[in-house]
């Protein structure tokens, strides 16, 4: 059986695709067969997957391998069912697929949320919000994939509603800042008033081509991510905004969560998943080359002496992180799955 693990956060700049991004590559090192969804008009997680120039390549020579094309059976009502796509391999890697990006998908998004609003003008708008399950699920079927990961754009658009309700887990990836915070707050309203509209959706699109998938959403925990330390530690600042950020989480997120019943019955108490530091400069060395961090060379990095050797000890730390983030991961969807 597939997984769908969804990463959202409907604000911006809190290395949501960069997470999502290492995390896949060592679900696949680990032997799972993964397919990334870039489900973000700005196509971050395909330019990062597939390099710039790569990407621009794929989306000329294979127009209709991307997802905009792939559900355009539904949203351009063409005679035929969505079927899976061309998914290219990911860095030269069997076990990692990409389902591309379209800088159009926003195109979409009219029509969606006329639909997932039940304002159905036209029969086949009934087909609209179960597409996009149906095209990842064939895409996953057809490479035999384990584990799916979506990457949704930071918004509260009808596309990510629809996705992360077609998921079967999701992860907030989170800033270390007073905007972060502000953000659980809010997500502590709209997740559940999403949650009440699946509850009427799967029912009321139940008998359409693409219905919604019928299974639970749950809330797999969260990380913090971007921050800079001080002795391999978080600066004391930044520490007490974390602690900030998992107080609202426990007082206000996970009870309105718990309401809808889209939290863990079995999880660490405080849902983090992982602190994750600033990346610096090996960051934008891994988007050059196009490999996580923790695959990096010294040819990569190019450096020579005490340089080289500190990015080496800090390329095995951020394998160690993500080896960590890995198995905390794994340990409570294998314990989900035996409730």
């Amino acid at each position: 059986m597939t997984n769908i693990i969804t990463f959202f956060n409907h604000k911006g700049g809190v290395g949501k695709t960069t997470i999502l991004y290492h995390l896949a590559w060592k679900f696949s090192q680990n032997g799972h067969k993964v397919l990334m969804v870039d489900a973000d008009s700005q196509c971050n997680l395909s330019t990062l997957s597939l390099g710039e120039e790569a990407f621009a390549s794929h989306y000329e020579n294979h127009p209709t391998d991307n997802i905009k094309s792939g559900l355009a059976p539904a949203f351009e009502a063409r005679p035929k069912l969505i079927e899976a796509i061309s998914c290219p391999v990911v860095g030269n890697n069997p076990n990692l697929f990409l389902l591309p990006g379209s800088f159009e998908l926003t195109e979409y998004e009219t029509q969606l949320s006329v639909a997932v609003n039940f304002n159905l003008t036209f029969l086949t708008m009934t087909n609209l919000p179960g597409s996009f399950y149906k095209l990842i699920s064939e895409c996953a079927d057809n490479y035999e994939i384990d584990y799916v990961f979506i990457d949704l754009n930071p918004g509260l658009s009808s596309i990510n509603q629809t996705l992360l309700f077609s998921s079967n887990y999701f992860i907030i990836p989170c800033g270390v800042d007073y905007f972060s915070k502000q953000a659980i707050k809010s997500l502590s309203q709209v997740l559940p008033n999403w949650a009440n509209w699946y509850n009427k959706a799967k029912d009321h699109f139940k008998d359409s081509v693409y219905p919604l998938p019928d299974f639970q959403l749950k809330f797999l925990g969260y990380t913090v991510n971007n921050f800079n330390t001080k002795y391999k530690k978080p600066a004391r600042a930044v520490q007490a905004m974390i602690d900030d950020l998992d107080e609202e989480i426990q007082q206000s997120l996970i009870p309105s969560l718990a309401k809808n019943s889209i939290v863990l019955p079995v999880t660490d108490s405080n849902y983090r998943l992982s602190n994750i530091k600033s990346f610096n400069t090996l960051q934008q060395i891994s988007h050059r080359v196009c490999k996580p961090i923790f695959c990096l060379t010294a040819e990569d990095t190019n450096n020579t002496g005490n340089v080289r050797d500190n990015q080496e000890m800090s390329i095995e730390d951020v394998d160690i992180l993500f080896n960590e983030f890995y198995q905390k991961v794994i340990k409570l969807i294998n314990a989900n799955g035996k409730q």
